[in-house]
């Protein structure tokens, strides 16, 4: 019989693969229309938009488009499906720049790459097969010669489909990230992607500069090998200036379609990312008990190896507590008359592993984390009395276990310690640890090798949105289980939370301190503010919820004298 672990992972799974083919199906459908509004731009005759309608009618609906787009909607759905994998795997840590780089050339990455270079010549292909016009064809008729002549945009506008997928690959496996992000505040899949798609188009037109001025230069540059192979490898003849030179470069037409070409490569590949993420975002209700429907539950998701169905639970635990009274009151009922609370304690007990996990990462991504006192093994004074003292024999069958005297716990607390390093390993350890710390003293080599703190904080930030909803949902079924808890399931679990929420809102305020997102080595600081940012507000905000409602109760809670010291400012709103 199949493990119930793999077959829940196999539900979760399911439900990831249902929301894929719906984004893959809107990518094929938003993308031709991207192509089609391309044609009717280069395509545009102010004078006579009748027939400039009519023109992009007749491009649009030809066998040769819709042959091309086949083809081109083919790569796009196998793009989709590899990259799709980076949303359901977790997260891979990369320490320094290097790993970085190293990473790119793993077997998943190297096809990703082949994959978005074709894509971009297949792209510009396309374009130009349907367009015509004089970069339409790669020769023609000579002027000079009787010959078939080279038409050296054409090859430049091919190469630089290419160049455009190579370019953007590298930017978004060194640069940024291929790994699904939810929005901090919950949005609807039509709110996501109407703004999202304003914020594509405006940062594109800016970031399709750099890919073009780059191709550019490298074609001056290069540009000639290419030429001469083509020339040889279909016995071609070139009857004008080369196109590598300065004045060749600058021709207006040339740079618009590369202009044009990157602008929809860009749009092609956002405009896929965000379909991805408003559909897979969406939100989920699951059961709060199993049924024989579906095995899945709410609590089972909070604890998934799928980071989107860890967020997808959390959402929805999230959207219960504020808004589902039906379902909150099935988290305040016992199993049965004088039973558990099997379904509070489920959710409350992974909630809370889920913050303390949270917040020990955190201290230890920032250095803030404290020497926990250690624990010394020590027998009480009056123990030591009674074990010492030799007491009378009786000659009796003893039908208790033998008490342990003093020295025999001290021989066992000596025999579990590990034996002590050796002197020249210990010698051996400084010593490398030393010379490594000096390599990476070096700016050169530290700025290589050398571990990134932003990165390190960047990777350890990736659960900022199931931590939020985390706090805001235990803190206000807290609220609500003064009037909807009628067993009192929730108090026993009170101080904990106050306890857990108090510790990770004082690790990020160490954070925030530190001023850590004002130092900008990559091009993604602004998730660093936003997160923190969402973070704080989220402690903060569950924080206050609690103390509202359990202030003129907290002398009946079991919390030590330094948390209602630190409550206090939170009872005066001074916090």
């Amino acid at each position: 019989m199949e493990p119930t672990g793999v077959q829940k992972k196999k539900d979760f799974l399911d439900i990831m693969f249902q929301r894929i083919y719906f984004a893959l199906f809107a990518t094929v459908i938003v993308h031709f229309a991207f192509i089609s509004g391309a044609i009717l731009f280069m395509k545009i005759k102010i004078t006579q938009p009748l027939e400039w309608i009519q023109i992009t009618w007749n491009v649009v609906t030809c066998s040769q488009m819709w042959t091309g787009f086949i083809v081109f909607g083919f790569i796009v759905v196998l793009l989709a499906i590899l990259i799709s994998k980076d949303y359901i795997r977790p997260a891979v840590y990369a320490p320094s720049r290097f790993v970085k780089f190293c990473h790119m050339f793993k077997w998943h990455n190297l096809m990703v790459g082949c994959v978005y270079m074709i894509l971009g010549a297949v792209l510009v292909w396309l374009h130009l097969s349907v367009e015509g016009g004089k970069f339409g064809s790669m020769s023609r008729e000579c002027q000079k010669i009787k010959n078939i002549c080279l038409v050296e945009e054409h090859l430049f506008l091919r190469l630089h489909g290419f160049w455009i997928g190579l370019y953007f690959f590298v930017n978004s496996s060194y640069i940024g990230n291929r790994n699904l992000q939810f929005p901090i505040i919950p949005q609807a899949k039509l709110s996501q992607l109407r703004q999202g798609l304003r914020a594509v188009i405006n940062s594109t037109l800016y970031d399709a500069i750099w890919p073009v001025t780059y191709f550019m230069g490298f074609y001056a540059m290069f540009g000639s090998y290419f030429r001469n192979f083509i020339l040889s490898l279909f016995s071609l003849a070139i009857d004008e200036v080369p196109l590598d030179t300065l004045s060749r470069l600058m021709n207006s037409s040339l740079i618009l379609y590369a202009y044009l070409h990157t602008v929809l490569f860009v749009v092609i590949i956002q405009s896929m990312h965000l379909l991805f993420q408003a559909y897979l975002t969406e939100w989920v209700l699951f059961d709060i008990e199993q049924s024989p429907m579906s095995d899945i539950t709410l609590d089972s998701t909070l604890t998934s190896e799928i980071s989107i169905i860890r967020n997808l639970g959390y959402l929805d635990l999230f959207n219960v507590a504020l808004k589902d009274k039906t379902r909150r009151s099935m988290l305040f009922t016992l199993s049965q008359p004088g039973g558990h609370p099997y379904n509070w304690n489920n959710v409350i007990g992974k909630c809370l592993a889920h913050l303390k996990h949270f917040n020990e990462e955190l201290n230890l991504t920032c250095g803030t984390q404290k020497d926990q006192p250690s624990v010394v093994t020590k027998i009480p004074s009056t123990l030591d009395s009674q074990l010492l003292e030799k007491p009378h024999i009786y000659h009796m069958r003893s039908l208790v276990t033998p008490m342990t005297t003093v020295e025999t716990l001290n021989e066992e607390l000596k025999n579990k310690q590990p034996p002590a390093d050796n002197f020249l390993v210990k010698f051996y350890k400084n010593t490398r640890q030393n010379f490594i710390n000096y390599l990476l003293s070096k700016k050169p080599i530290g700025y290589i090798f050398g571990e990134q703190f932003e990165s390190k904080l960047r990777h350890t930030l990736r659960e900022t949105y199931s931590v939020t909803c985390a706090s805001d949902a235990i803190s206000s079924l807290a609220a609500f289980s003064l009037e909807e808890d009628p067993y009192g399931i929730v108090q026993k679990d009170l101080p904990d939370i106050i306890e857990t929420l108090l510790k990770l809102k004082q690790t990020i305020d160490k954070i925030q301190k530190m001023n850590v997102s004002i130092r900008k080595p990559l091009s993604d600081d602004r998730f660093l503010k936003q997160s923190l940012t969402a973070l704080r507000s989220a402690t903060r905000r569950s924080l206050y919820r609690i103390t509202a409602h359990f202030k003129d109760y907290m002398s009946d809670l079991s919390l030590s004298p330094g948390i209602v010291d630190q409550l206090q400012t939170l009872f005066t709103y001074r916090e």
